[in-house]
C-alpha cells in the first residue's frame, strides 16, 4: 500500500493536505452511505485511508515510510500485507484513538471493522457504546452494544452501571435496578459506586430523614449519582 496514492495526494503533501484529503475521501467512502455488495467494498476503502492516515499523520512513521519506500514505487511484500497483519485489537485501538481524538465518524468505522473481524470480543461492543453514547443519537443502540457486552463479560461491571443509567432514562426501572444490583454483587467497592454513594449520603443528610424513601428511591438516587459522575468522566458534564 502506498499510503499517498491511498489518500489521493503528493509525496510533498503537507500535514494539512494530509488531514484534508483524509477528511474529505473518508467522508465519501463512509460505510453507513453504502448498502450491500457496495458497503463491503466501502469498508475496504476506508480501513485503507485510515491505514494511510495512521503512517503518514505520525512524522516518525512517515519518516520511516518514506525511507523504506522501493525506488520503483510498488509496494513491498510487507506493505502489501501489513492491513492483513493487523488484529482486531490493532483495529479498535485505532478506533479509541480516533475517538479520543474526536473523530467520531472514523473511530465508529473502525470499530465496526473490528467488531467484524472479532464480534465475540466484549470490549469492542463496550467502546461502541461509547462511542454512540457521545454522538447521543441513538440510545436505542448503544444499549445493544452494551447488552452484548455484558453478554460476553457478564462481570464487566462498567457495562452493567452504563445499562443502569441509560435504562432508567428510557424509563425502565426494573431493568436499570437490576443491572445496578449485579454491578453491586460483582464489585460492591468499584469506585464509581462508592463515589455515587458518598456523594448520595451527603444529599440525604442534607434533604434530612424521609421515612417514605425506599430500596426503588434510593437505588434511582444511586443512579443518578452514577450519571452524574459518568458525564463528568467522560467530559458531558
Amino acid at each position: 500500500m502506498n499510503p499517498f496514492q491511498v489518500l489521493e495526494i503528493s509525496p510533498d503533501a503537507s500535514a494539512e493536505d494530509i488531514k484534508a484529503s483524509y477528511h474529505r475521501l473518508a467522508k465519501q467512502w463512509h460505510p453507513d452511505r453504502y448498502m450491500g455488495e457496495e458497503k463491503a467494498e466501502a469498508e475496504e476503502r476506508f480501513r485503507e485511508l485510515a491505514e494511510a492516515f495512521s503512517i503518514l499523520k505520525d512524522p516518525v512513521k512517515r519518516a520511516a515510510y518514506e525511507q523504506q519506500a522501493p525506488k520503483t514505487g510498488q509496494p513491498t511484500v510487507s506493505e502489501a500485507n501489513l492491513a492483513l497483519e493487523r488484529t482486531p485489537e490493532d483495529w479498535a485501538t485505532m478506533a479509541r484513538t480516533a475517538y479520543e481524538e474526536g473523530n467520531q465518524d472514523q473511530a465508529r468505522a473502525l470499530i465496526h471493522y473490528a467488531i467484524r473481524l472479532d464480534p465475540a470480543n466484549a470490549k469492542h461492543h463496550a467502546l461502541l457504546a461509547a462511542i454512540l453514547e457521545r454522538e447521543g443519537e441513538d440510545l436505542r443502540a448503544v444499549v445493544k452494544a452494551l447488552e452484548t457486552a455484558v453478554r460476553l463479560a457478564p462481570r464487566d461491571v462498567d457495562s452493567h452501571l452504563r445499562l443502569a443509567q441509560h435504562f432508567q432514562t428510557l424509563g425502565l426501572l426494573a431493568r436499570s435496578q437490576g443491572h445496578l444490583q449485579l454491578a453491586r454483587e460483582i464489585a460492591p467497592n468499584h469506585p464509581k459506586l462508592r463515589a455515587a454513594a458518598a456523594r448520595t449520603g451527603r444529599s440525604s443528610k442534607t434533604a434530612g430523614p424521609n421515612p417514605k424513601s425506599g430500596a426503588g428511591e434510593q437505588a434511582q438516587d444511586l443512579i443518578h449519582q452514577l450519571k452524574d459522575l459518568w458525564g463528568r468522566w467522560t467530559r458531558k458534564g
